[in-house]
């Protein structure tokens, strides 16, 4: 299963093209119910999700695979904090993964790294790492000597910025996460309605409609499974509002069928102002 859980739309309003708002208690334990299921065990978190941490903690058990994020620290003893916070808030003993929320912070202040480095000793955190927004980040974090365990980095159909990095890093054993596969569903969007801060892609998006189109391909089935192909990635992270969709998920990725033609395609297509790529810009 590479399908990890997102949880950013359990503790906040997420997404441009979310209608439903944060799920009701009983939508969230069918979610992790269908979750169950198909032994989809991984699960992405952070402490900046307003209360997602507490709202997933009933639902975890000791087979949960949980990534938690940290937040801008003031200071070695804040990130230590943080640490043990996000440990009781989930109820768990130990975490599979914890990243700094941007790798800006680690730049800033790189003596944080032994602060994730001594949890990982103590064996509280089994992997270490950063969320990564452009490729600078990963290499000012490498020249620091701040090597990884695990990162998260956006990647979908258009943005591909960190592909050329992938080979490496997988060589030097990491471990790599993508999100923003459907880019807070921006790929779904009827595109007469597009924002218009983001008219300017919408010639790429045209194409990409079209090659979806002409592949009889869904474009949600597209989006996933492109990222879900690609042999280096280890986890696709992707936020769900209720258990359907997160079996429509599922279910896109066992039925897929290899195309190396279409893929191929969404290759060639141009963005221009790829910084649009990034939601943060919107």
């Amino acid at each position: 299963m590479k399908l990890a859980l997102g949880t950013v739309q359990f503790g906040l309003s997420y997404g441009v093209s979310n209608t439903q708002g944060i799920p009701s208690d009983n939508q969230l334990a069918e979610i992790f119910s269908m979750a169950t299921k198909y032994q989809l065990n991984t699960f992405d978190t952070a402490i900046a999700y307003g209360n997602a941490e507490e709202r997933i903690a009933p639902f975890l058990n000791q087979d949960s695979k949980v990534i938690s994020k940290f937040p801008k620290p003031s200071s070695k003893g804040e990130l230590e904090n943080a640490i043990v916070q996000s440990l009781q808030t989930l109820r768990l003993e130990s975490l599979y993964g914890f990243m700094s929320h941007n790798g800006d912070f680690l730049i800033e202040n790189p003596k944080l790294w032994d602060v994730l480095l001594k949890f990982k000793s103590d064996r509280k955190i089994n992997k270490i790492g950063y969320s990564l927004y452009h490729p600078e980040q990963l290499e000012k974090l490498l020249k620091l000597g701040l090597q990884p365990d695990i990162i998260q980095v956006p990647f979908s159909l258009l943005d591909r910025k960190f592909e050329p990095y992938f080979k490496e890093l997988k060589s030097n054993n990491v471990e790599i996460h993508c999100r923003s596969v459907f880019l807070q569903g921006l790929y779904f969007l009827d595109l007469n309605k597009i924002p218009t801060k983001l008219e300017v892609l919408k010639p790429s998006l045209l194409t990409l409609h079209q090659v979806a189109k002409d592949a009889k391909n869904e474009m949600v089935d597209l989006a996933l499974n492109y990222v879900l192909e690609n042999k280096f990635v280890d986890k696709v992270v992707i936020g769900v509002e209720n258990a359907k969709q997160l079996e429509q998920s599922i279910s896109s990725s066992l039925r897929w069928k290899e195309d190396k033609e279409i893929f191929e395609a969404i290759n060639n297509i141009k963005v221009v102002n790829k910084e649009l790529l990034n939601p943060a810009n919107w």
